[in-house]
């Protein structure tokens, strides 16, 4: 990729972080529910700092910082419902990294270098931040999924399925990260299983549970990510057989990916 290609992307990232300050700046004001004022006040220092950092790389590079804004922060604003601005919210940390992660696999000189990784954990760090106040209101699930059975559950998967622990960049961080998201997932799915008393269910949800000791990158750093993936996919399989047994159709993540910042999917689901 030629240098002015690589500026080209830190630029779009320069408008995507200013954005994000302005969302910061209008939500402060907005008296949310979800979010603490030291909440906030992080949020915004965040994309302030890397606001400073793009435009520092993009000198480096002998480029010419941006002065343009996105779209993001008004359309963050725009929304009425706290559970859909945590959504979108959540959405934009995610855009931010699945970029980061393309800028790394470039040649990059190590000051540049070292501030993008920083920056794409600090949008993690956000991001999980957006789901766990989203499941704190008990929000609502996002558009594509509401009206679903088991609809919450259709989307965590989703979350997970399409998460950056999948992609080739995948740090040990992000596994980590996985390992405990999968953790809350396989709880929450047991507790619906419990209630239909499925035994084929209960099964898949057993396998899950076996496939997830086995999946602490920790313990296990070398066949991890391959575990993590066997975890979610047993439990793709104990999901869809209580959705059947309401009469609804499986779930297939593929039918809301237009709806993600699509990851190179590595494995194909268990049989």
């Amino acid at each position: 990729m030629s240098q002015e290609e690589i500026l080209g992307r830190l630029n779009e990232l320069l408008e995507a972080e200013r954005a994000g300050v302005e969302a910061a700046a209008g939500l402060g004001s907005a008296g949310l529910k979800s979010y603490t004022q030291d909440d906030i006040r992080k949020f915004g220092e965040d994309e302030g700092w890397a606001c400073s950092g793009l435009r520092r790389a993009i000198v480096r590079y002998g480029g010419i910082p941006s002065g343009g804004s996105g779209d993001f922060g008004r359309k963050v604003l725009a929304l009425e419902s706290e559970a859909d601005r945590l959504s979108l919210l959540a959405r934009g940390q995610a855009w931010v990294v699945k970029r980061i992660d393309a800028l790394l696999v470039l040649e990059l000189d190590p000051h540049t270098r070292d501030f993008l990784v920083e920056m794409r954990e600090i949008h993690l760090e956000n991001l999980d931040l957006c789901n766990r106040r989203a499941e704190e209101i008990a929000a609502p699930p996002s558009p594509p999924y509401r009206g679903l059975l088991y609809a919450h559950l259709q989307e965590s998967h989703d979350r997970l399925y399409y998460g950056h622990w999948r992609s080739s960049a995948a740090s040990v961080r992000d596994l980590r990260r996985a390992h405990h998201q999968l953790r809350s997932y396989l709880e929450a799915l047991e507790r619906e299983v419990s209630k239909v008393g499925l035994s084929q269910a209960s099964q898949y949800l057993e396998k899950a549970h076996a496939a997830h000791l086995r999946a602490d990158p920790r313990s296990y750093p070398d066949t991890a990510m391959l575990n993590l993936d066997h975890t979610l996919s047993y439990a793709h399989h104990a999901l869809n057989s209580i959705l059947r047994r309401q009469g609804s159709p499986d779930h297939d993540p593929q039918m809301f990916e237009s709806y993600y910042d699509i990851v190179d999917i590595p494995f194909r689901e268990i049989a």
